[in-house]
């Protein structure tokens, strides 16, 4: 018996089983001419479906009398038999997971750089949004959505004059969407602490600005996040960013108050570099973030998140 692997993308498989019909016919011809014995000649096609990825195989047995589809391969004939493999789809199998990047504090900005300046309403605060955490929320938007994510970017300034009542405008942002988010990500800049580190060392040598995610316990609240289940996320991103770039991503740090992320599950802060960092540091910070964040949700999906999810879905609907 003599098997022919052949591989190719899906789309040219009806072509490839054409061309292996037509010289499975004239290996026949040409024994019949010679007066040898009949051979059965066998083709076996693995079919992957594009969409479910689920593999059916097809028999296809070609005789003197004509061609009989769907018998039994016999493994003792002597046959030829032709194995074709398509190659597996890359197909997103289930709609796209949707994503809402916005900012609480959206004047936050970073240390000014020569030749990279801004207006400064204050010390790292400024309402040029090429320059502030929004332009970080935009660098995160963008690698999400390269990546098959359904990214909407909220630039809404929730600070105005007033820096102590954002969270109370913020909300109202949250709250003013229809639809439901698989992730809510408010995206901040964290204030320099004496004695830890200003950046960590990339792969290629570039300096990216410390990660960090925070969850509220809703201490003080009537209405209380979902504390469990976005601070199992949280986790579990902290951990996926640290095995792309290790030390990049400090411990997820807990705080009474909800930080909004009462809205739904999964619901997260994230700071992004602190005041001491350039921009440039915290937007070579965004890739191996955003590497993280599909390797968690679509790369290898966390069963027990999924699960969270999936019940807190339940209860709205049941609700």
């Amino acid at each position: 018996m003599v098997r022919f692997k052949v591989v190719r993308a899906s789309r040219l498989l009806l072509v490839l089983v054409v061309m292996l019909l037509a010289a499975a016919l004239a290996l026949v011809g040409a024994r019949l001419l010679r007066r040898e014995p009949e051979p059965t000649v066998s083709g076996t096609a693995n079919l992957v479906d594009a969409a479910s990825g689920d593999e059916a195989k097809t028999a296809l047995v070609f005789a003197s009398s004509g061609v009989a589809a769907g018998l039994p391969l016999d493994p003792g004939a002597d046959a030829i038999e032709v194995e074709i493999i398509a190659e597996p789809s890359r197909a997103r199998a289930t709609a796209p997971k949707k994503v809402l990047i916005y900012h609480t504090h959206t004047h936050e900005a970073y240390e000014q750089a020569p030749g990279d300046t801004y207006d400064a309403l204050e010390a790292w605060r400024t309402t040029d949004t090429v320059h502030s955490v929004v332009r970080v929320g935009e660098e995160l938007a963008q690698r999400l959505r390269d990546k098959g994510f359904e990214v909407v970017h909220d630039t809404t300034d929730h600070e105005g004059d007033a820096l102590s009542t954002a969270y109370t405008r913020s909300v109202v942002t949250l709250e003013s969407y229809k639809e439901r988010f698989d992730l809510y990500i408010d995206l901040h800049r964290d204030a320099y602490t004496d004695g830890e580190a200003v950046t960590v060392a990339g792969e290629n040598g570039e300096a990216l600005a410390p990660l960090m995610l925070l969850i509220g316990n809703g201490n003080g609240f009537d209405e209380k996040p979902y504390y469990t289940e976005n601070l199992a996320f949280a986790k579990a991103l902290e951990t996926r960013i640290n095995a792309i770039q290790p030390g990049l991503c400090k411990p997820t740090m807990v705080k009474d108050g909800r930080y909004n992320q009462h809205i739904g599950v999964f619901a997260i802060l994230i700071e992004v570099g602190h005041n001491k960092n350039t921009l440039r540091q915290a937007l070579n910070a965004v890739p191996p973030l955003a590497e993280g964040l599909w390797d968690l949700m679509e790369g290898h999906p966390d069963a027990s998140l999924t699960q969270m999810r999936e019940k807190w879905m339940e209860g709205l609907n049941a609700g």
